[in-house]
């Protein structure tokens, strides 16, 4: 199984740049026939909360996004996962969606570790595919050990969208390397399972999201990442043990 994780440079509030930025990407990465590919927390608004951008660009699952999303999956023959601002009845989730190779929405992720004004969702799924079992949790989620209690120790892969920039303003890889990618490495340990961490590059805001990618196994190690601050996709190819 081949996993791409497109760490994709987001301009928030721009949902028609970010597309067609990804549709660029998409073709790209085309010739190296990925399996599953990864979008960060987001990915194609930017990781929004303020309550006036949330009414403006929440949608419905299934809806537009994810009727795109999944023209695209047709035309890769991928599994795609991919972060959105969902609208329900009840308000607007942090979500992620797993489509699969048809386009097919099959999984569904309401982030649980957020803050207002977004609900929370309150369950931790997974699903059974041709690739595995798989799951998805979102940014923070990771981080709450109550969250990842929940997760199913069977799964073959978890994925993680992210939009998450780095703790207290220390944006360089000295700070990166010595301490905040061990936090992350730590908290894949804590989980069990093989990871996939996937981070939006925000662009032409403050504070933005890092970028980068990550390749985690099940006991923490780093098997593979992309530089944080590109949105240079990660590539890996999972072998039948999930190494």
């Amino acid at each position: 199984m081949r996993a791409c994780l497109i760490p994709l440079a987001t301009e928030p509030l721009n949902p028609a740049a970010n597309i067609e930025r990804l549709v660029r990407r998409l073709d790209e990465v085309a010739r190296h026939q990925p399996d599953l590919i990864c979008l960060p927390e987001g990915g194609l608004t930017g990781y929004l909360y303020e309550e006036d951008d949330l009414a403006r660009f929440a949608e419905t699952v299934p809806g537009p996004t994810s009727e795109r999303i999944g023209h695209l999956a047709r035309r890769h023959r991928a599994y795609f996962c991919f972060g959105l601002l969902e609208c329900a009845e009840s308000g607007v989730y942090n979500s992620a969606v797993l489509v699969d190779r048809t386009g097919k929405i099959i999984l569904r992720h309401r982030k649980i570790e957020e803050k207002p004004p977004f609900i929370v969702g309150d369950t931790v799924d997974n699903v059974d595919t041709d690739l595995g079992r798989l799951g998805i949790l979102i940014c923070g989620d990771l981080f709450d050990e109550e969250t990842v209690n929940e997760l199913d120790r069977s799964l073959d892969l978890l994925i993680v969208p992210m939009s998450r920039p780095f703790d207290e303003g220390m944006q360089n890889i000295d700070h990166w390397i010595s301490r905040e990618r061990q936090l992350y490495l730590e908290a894949v340990r804590g989980a069990g399972v093989p990871t996939l961490i996937v981070n939006a590059l925000e662009i032409n805001t403050d504070d933005p999201s890092f970028g980068g990618a990550m390749i985690v196994s099940a006991d923490g190690e780093l098997l593979a990442e992309s530089p944080v601050g590109t949105d240079k996709a990660l590539i890996w190819d999972f072998s039948a043990d999930g190494s």
